[in-house]
């Protein structure tokens, strides 16, 4: 009995070696740079963990998918603006930055880059269903704050909140571990921007077209 005890810790003991070389031969192919963004999004997901905060993340994330939540915020916004011209500029405000972030994020930057997701290093157990498309930059983050931001340029109070609730997404998606922090900071920034020039283009009726 003591001998097959003994044999079986042996044998965990080489499987946790073997498991070690392994990794080790993977983080040689995935480079330094690579493997310090992914100890950060370890010591994120390990630091914030929780049960519950997975029920959390999972449920802010899936806000965020496709931009929906934005989507029919703009929509309600246009619905009920009734001659209000600041809930109409807000509405088809949000509708320009999200069209430039499907544009410049997900059709350009994505395609460009072609940067894989974390889990393409590193075997994370995914709360979520897989993502199909490339990681740089985080669409979710890109369309939250391009949108957070037409709200900010119109209303200060309603814009500190959506900016809130867009960190909450940006850092669902970190959570989750399916983008990198640069994915999420890179997107946060340009973001920003797309919405500023949202309103810039909708002020100037360059959407006239589309928006009158």
């Amino acid at each position: 009995m003591k001998r097959i005890i003994i044999d079986q810790q042996e044998i965990a003991r080489q499987g946790q070696q073997l498991a070690q070389q392994a990794q080790n031969e993977v983080d040689k192919h995935v480079g330094k740079y690579c493997l310090l963004e992914l100890k950060n999004l370890d010591r994120l997901h390990d630091t914030l963990y929780s049960p519950m905060m997975d029920k959390i993340m999972v449920t802010v994330t899936s806000t965020g998918n496709l931009g929906l939540i934005w989507i029919f915020t703009a929509l309600i916004l246009l619905l009920s603006s009734r001659n209000n011209d600041e809930r109409s500029r807000i509405g088809y405000g949000i509708l320009i930055a999200l069209l430039l972030s499907i544009m410049i994020g997900n059709l350009l930057i994505k395609n460009i880059a072609k940067r894989n997701r974390p889990f393409f290093h590193k075997n994370y157990k995914l709360l979520i269903k897989q993502p199909w498309d490339y990681s740089f930059p985080s669409g979710h983050t890109l369309a939250s704050f391009a949108a957070a931001t037409v709200f900010f340029y119109m209303n200060q109070n309603m814009g500190l909140l959506a900016l809130l609730y867009a960190c909450l997404i940006a850092l669902s998606r970190l959570y989750l571990r399916v983008h990198f922090f640069t994915d999420v900071f890179f997107s946060m920034i340009l973001g920003t921007g797309l919405g500023v020039l949202a309103m810039t283009l909708y002020d100037t009726h360059c959407f006239g077209l589309l928006f009158s």
